[in-house]
């Protein structure tokens, strides 16, 4: 056997089989300390890619379901103000055809009226002061996108509930103006009182000339509005100023001051609950599809989780049994240097 004193080949074999053992049982603890088999790019780069991406998916998932449980919660609040809102419509109508019976009297038609007036303002109140979380109305048709290309698209009033993990992914409800002025608007036709408009009612086989409908509260006045031409100037809504035409309008009720009123009025009533309760059969579907949403993305965060945890998690058993392997490699190792380095004392023992 040679013996060399510049070179120690079995030294430096034993200190890169220590070198080894060391790194590889950093490694373990590494992984084991955090749980995780990926802890570096260097571990896995693909795999920390996919990975990373799954939490993107994840996150974004478990954000859109909040999102989801914040529109149902939207579409409550906006659903539990109009279902007052029918019930006070159900009864001015019930109102109408008790006015409109011809056993009363203006006495009776008089206080008919006052209850009318009554209604049609807290209407009013509740669709300009219902909100969701303090600062966005729900009811006075302001919600929602309003510039003319919206407008012409038929997206006016829409919103946006940001669902899924990604920008598309959205579920949309729309918020009409539900205020009393805004339900006298939909009767007519109008979606929102326009520049240079006037708002009118057809008349009937009772109410020829399309009087009756309206009352100015404000101004009182007994004999209604003629609804061949409601403006602002005289008394009603006009079209050359939205806001004067939106004030004007929250003072406005349905006269019921005489039988041919009262009975033009059910018509108008029956139109205006249809159009309530269409809003809010269409918030329901919204609801139930939120619902859905987030069941089905619940359990998608499930399974890509799981499949997550398949990619990046530590198997502890095999990590473990890893890590014990490595330390014996490691004192192993240790011995052997120590034994390789104490091997070139031989060749000073040689020179005597």
């Amino acid at each position: 056997m040679s013996i060399y004193v510049n070179t120690n080949t079995s030294s430096l074999r034993a200190q890169s089989a220590l070198s080894k053992a060391t790194s590889k049982l950093s490694d373990s603890y590494a992984k084991l300390s955090s749980g995780k088999r990926i802890n570096s790019a260097k571990d896995d780069a693909a795999g920390l890619q996919i990975a990373s991406r799954m939490t993107s998916q994840i996150n974004g998932l478990t954000q859109g379901n909040r999102n989801a449980n914040d529109g149902i919660s939207m579409c409550q609040t906006a659903e539990g103000a109009t279902e007052e809102i029918t019930n006070m419509l159900q009864r001015m109508r019930t109102l109408a055809l008790q006015s409109a019976n011809g056993t009363n009297a203006d006495s009776e038609r008089t206080a008919i009226q006052e209850e009318t007036d009554q209604l049609s303002l807290e209407i009013q109140r509740i669709g300009e002061q219902t909100s969701f979380g303090g600062t966005l109305h729900l009811l006075d048709g302001s919600l929602g996108a309003k510039d003319d290309t919206n407008k012409a698209n038929g997206k006016d009033g829409l919103v946006s509930f940001q669902v899924g993990s990604h920008s598309d992914q959205t579920v949309t409800a729309k918020f009409s103006d539900l205020t009393f002025g805004g339900l006298v608007n939909y009767v007519a036709g109008k979606q929102e009182v326009a520049s240079g408009s006037t708002i009118s009612f057809a008349g009937t086989a009772a109410n020829t000339t399309g009087q009756a409908m309206l009352r100015n509260i404000a101004n009182k006045d007994k004999d209604g509005l003629k609804g061949s031409n409601v403006s602002a100037s005289a008394k009603a809504i006009s079209g050359t100023n939205v806001e004067a035409a939106k004030t004007a309008a929250a003072k406005l009720s349905i006269s019921m001051t005489s039988q041919a009123n009262a009975q033009a009025a059910v018509k108008v009533l029956d139109a205006m609950i249809s159009h309530v309760d269409s809003e809010r059969a269409q918030w329901g579907a919204v609801q139930n599809r939120l619902t859905s949403t987030i069941s089905n993305q619940s359990n998608t965060i499930t399974n890509v989780s799981d499949a997550r945890s398949r990619i990046q998690d530590v198997d502890f058993a095999s990590e473990t049994a890893s890590m014990t392997q490595q330390n014996v490699i490691q004192q192993a190792a240790t011995s052997v240097l120590s034994q390789a380095n104490s091997s070139t004392q031989i060749a000073l023992s040689l020179l005597g």
